[in-house]
């Protein structure tokens, strides 16, 4: 232990001998001694150290040990040291009340006994030790809790303390930030308002049979979840957030905190790459995943309603003669423009994709009966009567479409698939720019082998069906 640490007793005597026989006698206790002639010196060293104990001698010359004693008890700095009156004279009562007012704890008579010296000085160094450590922690807890505070008031994440009724006992500036409020606004408002949407009493009947009041603030649980937090004037942010009970010794909460990060940018990235993973890139229209998707959910539809879903297979007549005489950039901007029209012909709830290439598919939700496909068919072939303005020049281009319906032509979808696309094929065989009903064949020796399309694998794309050789598409 160094001198800095070590517990200092100032002994006040103005006879030199009695100065360095107490040094003797305490030293064995391992404090750091000072030693000092007169009320002065205690004056001035008291001012410069912290003393566990001062022992004073009564009777020195000019200022005796009572004058010192009530001028230590003056101040502020020095009112609370310890003070033992050491003096060989007088035993009165009256002399040794007359110390105690000006401040002593106790007298020590000389001749010094030395055991009770040291017993009496034991008890306030161990005093002293105690105040240290008390200090050291005191300390220690201040600095944990402006760390603490500069974590919250630096955190990127918004962060909120709650009382255990759900109300707002502080936030930080992150969480004043995101929000859109004050700290001032936002303490004492309830949570709820947050985290629902609506006026506060719809939100306050909204938290109480929540999951993170049940969970967290009744028994005691961690709570995460993805959503939505509602700003404090208005607007609204995706959020992750979690809400952690704080609980006591006996586990039981006594309040909690609300941690949230905004994901707005997160989210905005995730939405861009499902958009490109279901999207087609050129015609912005659904790509063949998302096609698939749509036509299993519309199947399970169908089936709970009692209904019929249509899948129409479209392949534009000639595609390949745009892109080798117009060019590649004229073919990109006839697919957009197909696009267009095609949304034009069919309801809201029904799908048009691009199934890659030239080749586009619609799906017609929940059709009462598959003869409702001709309708939109037809308008289809009347959209694209209309020549397309492809490099400068006008191009009329015809589409040839094959019609088959769930559940009537195949039991699954891969099934119907298949049907639409040889449907689809018999009107390029037969001369293009037109459309076909699989139910429709009439091909007797055909009939057999399109029956069979119930139930086969998976289709990939239509230029990858296997079928006979065919013109120029």
């Amino acid at each position: 232990m160094d001198d800095t640490s070590k517990a200092k007793i100032l002994v006040v005597d103005d006879r030199p001998e009695n100065l360095l026989a107490m040094d003797k006698l305490l030293r064995p206790l391992g404090a750091t001694i000072h030693k000092v002639s007169s009320g002065e010196e205690a004056l001035s060293e008291v001012l410069r150290y912290r003393f566990a104990l001062i022992l004073l001698d009564v009777q020195m010359p000019g200022m005796d040990g009572f004058e010192t004693a009530t001028l230590l008890r003056s101040n502020k700095q020095t009112a609370r040291i310890p003070i033992i009156f050491v003096t060989a004279i007088n035993k009165d009562q009256n002399y040794i009340c007359k110390g105690y007012e000006a401040g002593a704890v106790d007298y020590l008579p000389k001749p010094i006994n030395p055991d009770i010296l040291l017993g009496k000085v034991k008890v306030f160094l161990t005093l002293e030790h105690q105040r240290q450590e008390l200090e050291e922690v005191s300390r220690q807890l201040r600095w944990i809790s402006t760390k603490n505070q500069l974590l919250l008031d630096s955190a990127s994440e918004g962060i909120m303390g709650l009382d255990t009724s759900g109300h707002i006992t502080f936030c930080n500036p992150a969480a004043c930030e995101l929000m859109g409020g004050s700290e001032m606004s936002i303490t004492g408002e309830h949570i709820s308002q947050f985290i629902f949407e609506g006026d506060k009493a719809t939100c306050l009947n909204k938290w109480e049979p929540s999951e993170l009041n049940e969970k967290c603030m009744k028994q005691g649980e961690s709570v995460q979840h993805a959503g939505t937090l509602w700003k404090q004037e208005e607007g609204s942010f995706p959020v992750e957030y979690s809400l952690a009970p704080l609980l006591n010794d006996k586990r039981q909460v006594k309040g909690a905190v609300f941690i949230f990060k905004d994901i707005t940018t997160r989210k905005e990235l995730e939405d861009k790459l499902m958009k490109m993973a279901k999207y087609d890139s050129l015609t912005g229209l659904a790509n063949r995943v998302l096609f698939k998707e749509f036509l299993h959910a519309s199947m399970a539809r169908s089936e709970r309603r009692e209904k019929h879903t249509a899948v129409m297979f479209l392949d534009l007549d000639h595609f390949k003669a745009i892109n080798d005489t117009l060019g590649h950039d004229a073919g990109d901007e006839l697919l957009i423009e197909v696009a267009k029209r095609l949304q034009t012909c069919i309801r809201e709830g029904d799908m048009v994709a691009r199934l890659g290439g030239d080749e586009f598919s619609v799906i017609l939700d929940d059709v009462k009966q598959p003869e409702d496909a001709r309708i939109v068919a037809e308008k289809i072939l009347k959209a694209m009567l209309r020549p397309h303005v492809l490099a400068g020049e006008e191009r009329n281009v015809g589409t040839s479409i094959g019609i088959a319906a769930y559940p009537d032509d195949g039991d699954s979808g891969d099934a119907v698939i298949k049907a639409a696309d040889e449907a689809m094929y018999f009107v390029k065989k037969e001369g293009r720019n037109g459309y076909k009903f699989y139910a429709d064949l009439a091909n007797a020796d055909d009939k057999p082998r399109f029956a069979a399309v119930k139930s086969v694998g998976t289709i990939t794309t239509q230029k990858g069906l296997r079928r006979p050789s065919s013109p120029e598409q």
